[in-house]
């Protein structure tokens, strides 16, 4: 059952709470199911439907560049701009987009050290990638590149649940990766995953949606070269996905799958106000609009009541699941809602 809960919640399967002196974990990052995503697989990407453009002849060669031939008028392969589109998984309509800024594509190669060593990589990881640049002040016969990034849009979800992404080097180990989100049309953008090269900081959320601290999460980039998975929670609708890079280093994005919820537009002409909406974060419900909102226990008692209202605040209350209804002269909403 969908659960509309405004609040983003890091995968972390170990290292909560551990000191800067424990001890790094050292594996392939987050393994994907904890979460236990309950809405329908909406995307699975593996980058293997795009051109190749990269500079470099073979997957251990290091990042892409723009770079020019001894004529010294001829840009070859590097990292350009580009826009395009996929379908949602089981619709004939929806698109999810792509918003490439900087970035070179080999939708064929393995990771770095699987093909170097003639190995496997990472299980889940799949060949192919989209590789983003770093800002890199190069000199000579070399071009510097600027700090790129993946964008992808979301909106047309009607909720995104959980997520499920790999990443990996290019010709090294040691590189990490982070992962912002928006929730606003890409108008402000926080941090869901910082995974630096070194490992133990990270970011997670603490106080409220918004609001980020650096605390130590126990994962170590160190085996990037193989590819790493990760699984993060979103809930939340309204979702907009950025992938850069973390500390300078070029990472590459060979996987994306996405939970969530798509419901076709209907040919019937909406004339009524927008839906309300309710959110919950920071132990407090917010609605998009003054309205009469009555709180529910599981049990269906009522809990609080408030009118003319957009916000309640649940300090007092024990954390669970509740019930909220909203309504005002306009419209109306109910929905689940996690206190935490």
């Amino acid at each position: 059952m969908k659960e509309k809960i405004f609040t983003l919640i890091i995968a972390l399967v170990v290292g909560i709470g551990i000191s800067a002196n424990a001890q790094l974990n050292m594996g392939t990052g987050v393994p994907w199911g904890s979460l236990g995503a309950g809405e329908p697989l909406v995307l699975n990407e593996d980058f293997s439907g795009f051109t190749f453009y990269h500079s470099d002849s073979t997957t251990d060669m290091g990042n892409s560049n723009n770079y020019y031939d001894t004529d010294g008028t001829t840009v070859i392969y590097g990292y350009k701009n580009d826009t395009t589109e996929t379908p949602i998984l089981g619709s004939t309509s929806g698109k999810i987009k792509y918003y490439f800024d900087q970035c070179a594509f080999a939708p064929e190669w393995k990771t770095a050290w699987a093909f170097k060593d003639g190995g496997g990589q990472t299980a889940n990881v799949s060949n192919g990638f989209v590789e983003i640049s770093r800002d890199y002040g190069a000199s000579g016969e070399y071009l510097p590149t600027v700090r790129g990034s993946f964008v992808v849009d979301l909106r047309e979800l009607e909720f995104v649940e959980v997520i499920q992404w790999t990443h990996s080097s290019c010709g090294g180990n040691k590189r990490g990766v982070m992962l912002e989100f928006s929730l606003d049309d890409g108008n402000s953008w926080d941090t869901l995953r910082y995974q630096p090269a070194g490992g133990l900081w990270g970011y997670s959320f603490t106080k409220d949606v918004m609001t980020l601290e650096k605390t130590s999460n126990g994962y170590n980039c160190q085996p990037s070269a193989y590819g790493m998975t990760w699984e993060d929670g979103i809930y939340a609708e309204n979702v907009m996905l950025r992938f850069g890079e973390a500390g300078g280093q070029v990472p590459r994005i060979h996987d994306l799958k996405v939970y969530g919820t798509y419901t076709p537009p209907t040919s019937v002409n909406v004339v009524d106000k927008e839906e309300l909406k309710i959110y919950s974060f920071n132990k407090k419900i917010r609605i998009s609009e003054p309205a009469d909102v009555r709180v529910y226990s599981i049990m269906g008692n009522l809990i609080k009541h408030a009118v003319n209202t957009n916000s309640i605040q649940m300090n007092d209350v024990p954390n669970g699941i509740y019930l909220v209804k909203a309504k005002n002269l306009n419209s109306e909403a109910v929905s689940k809602v996690l206190i935490r």
